[in-house]
């Protein structure tokens, strides 16, 4: 430990350590598809915070607040109702302002799979990352080694030399199992609980809009007019006698 912090110098190059952070940052962005590197650094906001922890919220308790709100105030008061995620919220909404259940079920059972695409792509962005990480620092240290015996270098110079291109082995290491999969373990984790949490609020707007929409908007069906000409089989018939 005392040579780490009297050579703390040493084990740091911005450099390289840029290089191979920013190549792994490329190559898990090809992986994964060009909205994948937004999506990836915009879920670091959340990091830090469980999805529900200041408001104990879970899926019993927000399908309960919407039976009970059902029941007190009637369909039209769940324009009141609000959630601690946003995703609820606009589903809520849209259950009020609809009008025909399967238009509603299928447009809630897209956006929940969007979420959920969304949520999974971020922590799985992050997990390439860990994945792809020692082996762009394996190649930097395989390039360096090749250049190295390349420039046929002094002996007494070539343990300074090899320290500097191992650093990018270092790096690799350091990016995958410092920084990269703890944040895909973590994402993967706030993953799981809304994407529960989630489906099962949608299955329950679901059941509800079945119930609810097709009161408030019965569908009325026509009886089929009779033509104002006669078959053609019977005009022939007509015109024979």
């Amino acid at each position: 430990m005392d040579i780490v912090l009297n050579n703390i110098g040493r084990f740091f190059d911005p450099l390289s350590f840029g290089l191979v952070f920013g190549c792994v940052l490329i190559m898990a962005w090809i992986q994964n598809g060009r909205p994948s590197f937004g999506l990836a650094f915009a879920a670091l906001g959340a990091l830090g915070r469980d999805p529900f922890a200041e408001s104990g919220e879970n899926a019993t308790f927000m399908c309960r607040r919407i039976d009970f709100v059902l029941r007190e105030e009637g369909f039209t008061g769940l324009e009141h109702l609000s959630s601690e995620d946003a995703f609820v919220t606009r589903l809520i909404r849209e259950l009020v302002n609809s009008s025909d259940a399967k238009a509603f079920g299928e447009w809630a059972r897209l956006q929940r799979n969007a979420a959920q695409k969304k949520l999974n792509m971020a922590a799985t962005y992050w997990n390439a990352a860990a994945e792809i990480a020692p082996a762009i620092g394996l190649i930097g240290t395989i390039i360096g080694l090749i250049q190295l015996f390349a420039t046929g270098i002094d002996p007494l110079k070539m343990g300074p030399a090899m320290s500097f291109t191992m650093l990018t082995s270092l790096y690799g290491l350091f990016v995958s199992h410092i920084i990269a999969y703890p944040i895909h373990v973590r994402l993967q984790a706030r993953a799981e609980v809304l994407n529960a949490y989630r489906a099962a609020v949608v299955q329950h707007a679901i059941t509800i809009a079945q119930r609810e929409l097709v009161i408030l908007t019965p569908v009325h069906f026509s009886p089929a007019q009779s033509p104002a000409y006669p078959p053609a089989h019977s005009a022939r018939a007509a015109s024979e006698q």
